[in-house]
């Protein structure tokens, strides 16, 4: 049966992987929920357990199914410290990035729950590492936002490689001396949008609004100096891009070495975008479940998390396929596998696995971590041939 031996790899995978303080019996809820994710493409347990019941993993009834999964949902032992941060070392270990893009961004479920997470860039997705969640419209109980965030920095220090340079990259919620003075105290560097109202002053003293750096679009500026007049000058370097499409001048700080560089960094904060649609909309549907609980919401997070990772795990490794072919040279136009995502590529080859249209044969590693967004790295792996395959052609010139 396909859909027992994509369990069975699923099971391999997180037993491989999870913390040995999860029992087998938590180990094999964990694997039903996060294959019954997989193939529902949603978080709803009743969806799950129809799931489970479809591809035939369970005998029972789906209202049967759907109680053991609920199960999870007061399980101690299914928690981000102990199925999805282990995962995430290993994987960070194994991967051996030169250096490594973090995202840090909040969103909202359904005007009832905030989600803080944090994220690693790969290859123009980003795989969740962290988070912390507290409910939405209401005043903070107990610690504060800042020492939330703080809090949050400090579970991910145990989770990264030694030596790895770590960038952070954050939208004007964290462009402010609070999150800046965490993340320097922590060793890193950081590329922040800020207001443009921010004031700045230049290193011959000269001060203004940032946003006043520049009048009309397709104008951009550089430069050196200092920032946050009224929480206390921050030494920083600021880059100011008005685009063409850009309604307001893109302000940034950074600690980084000044340059243009540092827009097309910061744009690789986006995937955590296209990680909360997976999350919310085109993916696994959290905001149409039916978890409501706080605690039963941070289990139902683990799977989903846990079904992101494995869903990009397989999408590297179809990538990988791809580049492993030799390009005709012929291709004008973007090959199909660069018109869509390194996720959307491992869903199509999971849901595939599932219905024995292949055979998955699953290699748990991620590699590339170097490699730019995949649809740029794809399109440039057969543009790269077409130019000089047309070398070769008779009365072509080169």
């Amino acid at each position: 049966m396909p859909a027992a031996a994509v369990y069975h790899d699923v099971r391999r995978l997180l037993k491989a992987h999870v913390s040995a303080k999860v029992d087998e019996a938590s180990l094999e809820r964990l694997s039903l929920l996060v294959v019954g994710i997989l193939e529902a493409q949603h978080a709803s347990p009743s969806r799950i357990a129809q799931a489970l019941k479809t591809l035939g993993l369970s005998d029972a009834k789906p209202d049967s199914i759907e109680r053991r999964i609920r199960r999870i949902q007061n399980d101690p032992e299914i928690t981000a410290a102990l199925c999805v941060h282990p995962l995430a070392r290993l994987q960070l270990c194994l991967g051996q990035p030169h250096e490594l893009l973090l995202i840090l961004d909040p969103t909202l479920q359904d005007e009832r729950v905030v989600l803080l997470t944090a994220a690693i860039w790969y290859r123009g997705r980003s795989l969740p590492l962290a988070w912390a969640m507290w409910p939405a419209n209401s005043p903070l109980h107990g610690a504060r936002f800042w020492q939330r965030v703080a809090a949050l920095l400090d579970e991910i220090v145990p989770l990264l490689p030694v030596g790895v340079p770590i960038t952070w990259l954050a939208d004007r919620a964290f462009g402010t001396p609070a999150f800046i003075d965490l993340v320097v105290a922590r060793g890193w560097s950081y590329v922040v949008r800020v207001q443009d109202q921010t004031r700045y002053r230049d290193q011959r003293g000269h001060e203004g609004r940032l946003g006043d750096w520049v009048r009309q679009p397709r104008q951009r500026r550089k430069g050196a100096g200092q920032v946050f007049k009224k929480q206390g000058w921050r030494a920083s370097y600021v880059v100011v891009y008005w685009g063409r499409a850009h309604r307001r001048p893109l302000c940034l700080v950074s600690n980084l070495p000044l340059g243009w560089t540092l827009i097309a960094l910061y744009r690789r904060r986006y995937p955590i975008e296209a990680l909360f649609r997976h999350y919310k909309s085109a993916g696994w549907q959290w905001e149409q479940g039916q978890v409501t609980n706080f605690k039963h919401l941070q289990h139902l997070l683990v799977g989903m998390a846990l079904a992101t990772w494995l869903t990009l795990l397989v999408g590297a490794q179809v990538a990988r396929e791809v580049l492993a072919q030799t390009p005709t040279g012929r291709r004008r136009t973007r090959p199909p596998e660069a018109k869509h995502s390194l996720f959307r590529l491992g869903v199509d080859r999971l849901q595939q696995a599932l219905r024995s249209a292949c055979d998955l044969r699953l290699a748990f590693w991620l590699s590339d971590w170097a490699a730019p967004n995949w649809q740029h790295q794809a399109t440039a792996h057969h543009a790269r041939a077409f130019v000089f395959y047309a070398c070769w052609l008779p009365g072509e010139d080169c």
